[in-house]
């Protein structure tokens, strides 16, 4: 009787443990990610190798062109990431993003680990302003400035790296950095950088391709 008691106790507590297991959120996005950072061009990191001396400091821009989190659709986000690779780094998101979809993409980005920021020290909704042409590209709020233009190949077509390892860096595109600046009231993690590296790269992601970090 008592070791019917205690499978019995184990089952349930068994059961109990599967009911409150939430499923896994599912999620994609496919996106544009600009970047301009501190390291000469072109940018060693999305090859795997080293950074310019020792540091990446950087401004990027990821444009969701489409996407979803669960059921929060996330079609046409925009988020500035500034930091320093690998340390620290800041979120800025356009003014049009809801709360949800905020905290969605907050949670993504903290998945595909682009930048790899040790710490988020902030993250808040802001004026962003966005263009690009053919061969230009400039972002920018009240305190970060980005201006890059694409380095182009034969027949003024632009250079196009593929088999990048991930899926981070597809369809990378080179471009130089002009002007790569941070500049708040608060020195302490204010960058400015000119003619270093820039990139593009197209995001086709989905939650099955981090499954397994």
């Amino acid at each position: 009787m008592k070791t019917t008691t205690l499978l019995c106790t184990a089952m349930l507590l068994l059961l109990a443990g599967f009911q409150q297991k939430k499923p896994a959120p599912k999620w994609a996005l496919k996106a544009t990610y600009h970047e301009s950072c501190s390291c000469n061009a072109p940018c060693p990191c999305p090859f795997g190798l080293p950074m310019t001396n020792s540091f990446c400091k950087l401004n990027s821009l990821l444009d969701i062109h489409e996407g979803y989190y669960n059921n929060i659709k996330l079609d046409s986000v925009q988020v500035i990431l500034s930091g320093s690779a690998g340390q620290w780094g800041e979120y800025y998101f356009a003014e049009t993003t809801s709360k949800e979809q905020k905290e969605a993409v907050e949670t993504i980005l903290k998945i595909v680990r682009i930048a790899s920021f040790d710490t988020v020290l902030n993250s808040k909704r802001t004026t962003i302003n966005y263009e690009k042409t053919e061969d230009k590209i400039s972002f920018s709020t009240s305190h970060i400035k980005v201006d890059m233009s694409m380095v182009k190949g034969n027949n003024n077509q632009p250079v196009i790296v593929q088999n990048l390892k991930g899926k981070l860096f597809e369809n990378y595109i080179p471009h130089l950095s002009h002007t790569n600046i941070r500049s708040f009231s608060d020195t302490t993690n204010n960058f400015s950088f000119k003619k270093k590296a820039g990139f593009t790269a197209e995001w086709n992601l989905t939650d099955s391709n981090f499954q397994n970090q």
